[in-house]
C-alpha cells in the first residue's frame, strides 16, 4: 500500500475552519516530507512565534533554531526514537518568539511510512501551553482552597465505589455528624446501608443504585443511626462518575438536615451550599452577547462590582468601567468579535466607586444560536501591591544606598554574584562602573594581617551546621588609592531550610578615625594612669607630712606655752599692765596655735585606717556624742527625728556629727534657747542627714567658702575657732561617698546636709 499525501490545497472553507480552530485553541500545524526533506508550517505557527505568516521560508535547519538551546537535544533524540522504534510522537519543549520570548507547547504528530516501512510524512501540531504552566500554581491553590473546604464545609464529603457502595473517602466531619470515625466507615460495604433507617432502606439503597445505573446525579433524604443510637435526617447528593457508560465511582455531599427537615428548607439549603461552592472560586466568569447582555455570570462578579443580580442583567459590560478604561474596554470587546480572543489588564469600578485592578481574558463562543464573548476575571489586588511594594522596597533601597554612609553590599551565592553599592565609591574610591566586583575581589582586598582570620570566619559561616546567621568585625581594608582603611563589616546571611547559606546582605563602615581617636585616648589614658599614680604618691607624701609636721610642732608650742606660764606665775604683778598683757597674748597665741595643730592632725588622720563597716543605731549615736559634750544640760533643746540604723564607718561618721553639732552650739545666738534638730531620710542610693540650728546664721556668699580649710568670715572673729572643722567634715563625707551643703538666713539660722551612701 502506497502512502498517499495528505491534500495540499485545502478549500476556503477548510481553511478558515483551520485557522479559526488555531486562533481559539493557540495552535498550529507543521507537516514534514521525508522523502524531499521539506518543513511546512500553518499561519498558527507564524503567529504563535509572532511573524508574519510565511515572513520567511522554512526549512528543517530554521524549526530546529526556533528550539530553545535546552531542549534541541532532546527533541531530536525523541524524532530518532519516533523513526526507529515506531512510538508515538509527543513531547513538551520550548519554543523562541521572534522578540525572544520563551513560549511552552506540547507538540503530537502522526508518522507515515511506506510499504518497506520507511518514513515518508510526519503531520503535527503546536499547542501554545505557557498559560496552563502559568496557571498550574494558581490550580495548587485552588486545589488547597478545595482540600480545606471539603474538610470545613458542614457537611460529610465522600466517595464510594458505585457496584458495592463501599466507602474509600469520607470527610473528617463524619465523626462530628454521625459519632463513627473514618475508619468505621470504611470497614465494611455495608457499613452505609447497615445504619440507614429500617424504614427508609429500600428506598435509599434501591433509589441510589438506580440512579447511578442510569448514570444520573441525584439527591435524597433518609434517617441515619449515629454511634450514640439517635437518628438524624441526612439529604444526600450523589455525583455518578462514570466510563463508557458504566458507573464506577460515587462522589457526594451528606448534610444533616435533621433541624430544617422540609422541602423549602432543604431546598434553601441546597441552594446556600451551591453559593458556598461558587464563592471559593477564585475568579469571576461572565457570558454576554453581541449587544452586552449579560447570559451567565458567577456571584463573584456582584461581590466584587456591588451591584446585585437584577442591577446586572440590565448592564452593559462597558457600564463596570470608567474613563479611559472604559474606551480600552470596548476596543477589547470588538477585538474578540473581530478575532476570536483577548486578553487585558484594567481597572474595574464598583457601585460604590471602589477600584480593583483585574485581568480579564475573553474568547468568542456560539451559545443558544448567538456569536457571544465568554471569559474570566482575576481580582490582581495582592500583585499590583506586591509589584508597587517591590517598587518602593527597590526606590527606598536605592535612596538609603545614595543616604547612607556606608558601603552597602549584596552577594547571591547561587549566582556567585557581588552588588557593590554606591559606598564604595565615595569611601573608599573604587569607581563602580570600571570595577567589576565579586567576593574573591573583595577578600583580595583584606589587609595580608586580617585576611588569614576573617576568610575563616567566612569559612564557619558558610558551614550549613552552623547556626550563626550575624556577622560584625573589624579589619583592615585596601581603598583604591592603595592606603587601607579600618571598617567595620555588618552582614546577614540568609539561609534556607537545609541551613545552607543562599545570600549575604551587610555594609561596610569606615572606623579609621574612631581608630585614630581610640589610640589617642590610649595614650593619653596612659598619661593620665601615670600622673594619677604620681599624685597618689604625692597625697600620701603630704599626708605623712601633715602628720609628722602637726605632730613634731606641738613640742615647742608646748615649751612656748609652759615658759610663759611660768614667766607670769613668777613675774606676774612685778611687769606693767603692758607687759602682762603681752604675756597673756603669747599664751593664748601658743594655745590656739596648738588647737590648729591638732585639728591639722585630725584633718590628715580623716579616712585614714578607717575601713571599718558596722551597723549604727543614728538615733543612739548622736544621742552619745551630745552627752559626750556635756550639752544636756546646757539651756537649750535638742530633737532627733527619723535617725536611721545604717552600715557605715562608725569613726567617719563621728566626725560628721561632732563638728556640725558643735558649730551649732558654738554659733548659737545668747538672747534666744539653743535649738538644734537633727533628722533623716531615705533616698534611693543614700541616706540624707540634716542638722538644723537657730543660731546666727551665714550670708550665702560663704555657703561655699566655709567648707575651704582656714576660711572664716568676718563675723567669727568674735567666735574661737581655727576654720578647720567643715574641711573635716567635707573630708569625712566624701569618704563616705556623700555630699554636703548648707542653707542659712542670716540671724534665722542655719540647716548643714549631708549624704551617705547606703551599704547592702
Amino acid at each position: 500500500m502506497n502512502a498517499t499525501k495528505p491534500t495540499e490545497v485545502l478549500t476556503t472553507s477548510s481553511t478558515v475552519l483551520l485557522k479559526n480552530l488555531e486562533e481559539l485553541t493557540s495552535s498550529g500545524t507543521w507537516e514534514l516530507n521525508f522523502r524531499d526533506n521539506t518543513l511546512h508550517w500553518s499561519e498558527g505557527v507564524f503567529l504563535m512565534l509572532g511573524y508574519e505568516p510565511n515572513e520567511f521560508e522554512v526549512t528543517f535547519e530554521k524549526g530546529v533554531s526556533v528550539l530553545h538551546p535546552d531542549d534541541r537535544d532532546r527533541a531530536l533524540a525523541h524524532m530518532n526514537e519516533v523513526l526507529s522504534q515506531n512510538i508515538e510522537y509527543s513531547i513538551r519543549k520550548r519554543l523562541i518568539k521572534k522578540d525572544g520570548a520563551i513560549i511552552h507547547v506540547v507538540s503530537k504528530a502522526n508518522l507515515e511510512r511506506d510499504e518497506q516501512g520507511n518514513p515518508v510524512y510526519m503531520i503535527g501540531i503546536f499547542q501554545d501551553v505557557t498559560e496552563f504552566i502559568k496557571t498550574k500554581k494558581k490550580l495548587k491553590k485552588s486545589k488547597q482552597v478545595t482540600e480545606i473546604l471539603i474538610e470545613n464545609i458542614d457537611g460529610i464529603f465522600w466517595e464510594a465505589d458505585a457496584q458495592t457502595f463501599q466507602f474509600t473517602y469520607v470527610s473528617p466531619q463524619v465523626e462530628k455528624i454521625t459519632g463513627y470515625s473514618r475508619e468505621e466507615w470504611m470497614s465494611s460495604p455495608t457499613f452505609w446501608s447497615d445504619h440507614i433507617h429500617p424504614d427508609d432502606r429500600n428506598f435509599a439503597v434501591n433509589f441510589c443504585h438506580l440512579e447511578s445505573k442510569a448514570l444520573k446525579d441525584h439527591k435524597f433524604d433518609y434517617r441515619f443511626l449515629k454511634k450514640d443510637g439517635t437518628y438524624i435526617w441526612l439529604n444526600d447528593r450523589v455525583k455518578v462518575i462514570h466510563e463508557q457508560g458504566v458507573a464506577y465511582k460515587l462522589a457526594g455531599l451528606m448534610v444533616d438536615v435533621t433541624h430544617e427537615k422540609g422541602l423549602s428548607t432543604a431546598l434553601n439549603d441546597e441552594l446556600r451550599l451551591k453559593q458556598n461552592f461558587l464563592q471559593t472560586l477564585p475568579s469571576v466568569f461572565y457570558l454576554f452577547d453581541e449587544s452586552g447582555k449579560f447570559l451567565i455570570w458567577n456571584n463573584l462578579l456582584q461581590t466584587v462590582s456591588g451591584f446585585s443580580e437584577n442591577e446586572i442583567r440590565e448592564m452593559h459590560p462597558l457600564d463596570f468601567f470608567q474613563g479611559k478604561e472604559k474606551e480600552l474596554v470596548s476596543q477589547h470587546i470588538q477585538k474578540v468579535f473581530e478575532e476570536g480572543h483577548t486578553e487585558l489588564e484594567t481597572i474595574l469600578t464598583s457601585k460604590s466607586g471602589k477600584t480593583f485592578p483585574f485581568i480579564f481574558t475573553a474568547s468568542r463562543i456560539n451559545y443558544q444560536g448567538k456569536t457571544c464573548v465568554f471569559g474570566t476575571g482575576l481580582d490582581i489586588s495582592e500583585i499590583t501591591a506586591s509589584r508597587s511594594l517591590l517598587s518602593e522596597s527597590i526606590e527606598r533601597f536605592e535612596f538609603l544606598a545614595k543616604a547612607t554612609n556606608d558601603a552597602i553590599w549584596d552577594f547571591d551565592v547561587a549566582n556567585n554574584s557581588l552588588f557593590w553599592a554606591d559606598g564604595f565609591n565615595s569611601l573608599f574610591g573604587y569607581d563602580l562602573e570600571k570595577v567589576q566586583p565579586s567576593l574573591d575581589f573583595l577578600i583580595s582586598l583584606i589587609h595580608p594581617e586580617d585576611r588569614e582570620r576573617i576568610v575563616a570566619i567566612i569559612t564557619s559561616y558558610f558551614n550549613p551546621k552552623s547556626t550563626q546567621n550575624k556577622w560584625l568585625e573589624e579589619y583592615r581594608f585596601k581603598k583604591a588609592d592603595g592606603t587601607y582603611a579600618y571598617i567595620i563589616d555588618k552582614a546577614l546571611f540568609i539561609r534556607d531550610e537545609e541551613g545552607k547559606v543562599t545570600r549575604v546582605v551587610g555594609s561596610m563602615q569606615d572606623i579609621s578615625a574612631r581608630k585614630e581617636y581610640e589610640k589617642s585616648l590610649q595614650i593619653l589614658n596612659e598619661e593620665l594612669e601615670a600622673k594619677v599614680k604620681a599624685l597618689a604618691i604625692s597625697n600620701l607624701e603630704l599626708e605623712q607630712f601633715a602628720f609628722v609636721a602637726s605632730h613634731d610642732l606641738q613640742e615647742p608650742l608646748r615649751m612656748i606655752s609652759s615658759f610663759m606660764g611660768l614667766l607670769k606665775r613668777k613675774y606676774g604683778g612685778q611687769l606693767d599692765e603692758k607687759a602682762d598683757q603681752y604675756i597673756q597674748f603669747a599664751i593664748g597665741g601658743a594655745k590656739r596655735m596648738q588647737r590648729i595643730i591638732l585639728e591639722l592632725l585630725e584633718l590628715s588622720r580623716v579616712g585614714r585606717n578607717e575601713t571599718d563597716l558596722e551597723m549604727v543605731n543614728t538615733h543612739e549615736f548622736v544621742n552619745d556624742i551630745i552627752e559626750g559634750l556635756a550639752l544636756k544640760n546646757r539651756k537649750g533643746n535638742f530633737i532627733f527625728e527619723g535617725l536611721p540604723e545604717i552600715k557605715t564607718n562608725k569613726a567617719l561618721l563621728q566626725h560628721i556629727f561632732l563638728n556640725l553639732i558643735s558649730n551649732a552650739v558654738k554659733y548659737a545666738k545668747k538672747d534666744i534657747p539653743l535649738e538644734v534638730k537633727i533628722s533623716a531620710e531615705e533616698l534611693k542610693d543614700h541616706w540624707k542627714f540634716s542638722v538644723q540650728d537657730n543660731g546666727i546664721g551665714i550670708e550665702e556668699e560663704y555657703f561655699d567658702k566655709i567648707f575651704v580649710i582656714f576660711q572664716r568670715i568676718q563675723r567669727d572673729i568674735e567666735y574661737d575657732g581655727t576654720g578647720i572643722g567643715l574641711s573635716i567634715v567635707k573630708k569625712a563625707v566624701e569618704k563616705l561617698e556623700g555630699e554636703i551643703w548648707v542653707e542659712s538666713e542670716l540671724d534665722k539660722g542655719s540647716t548643714f546636709f549631708f549624704t551617705v551612701k547606703k551599704i547592702a
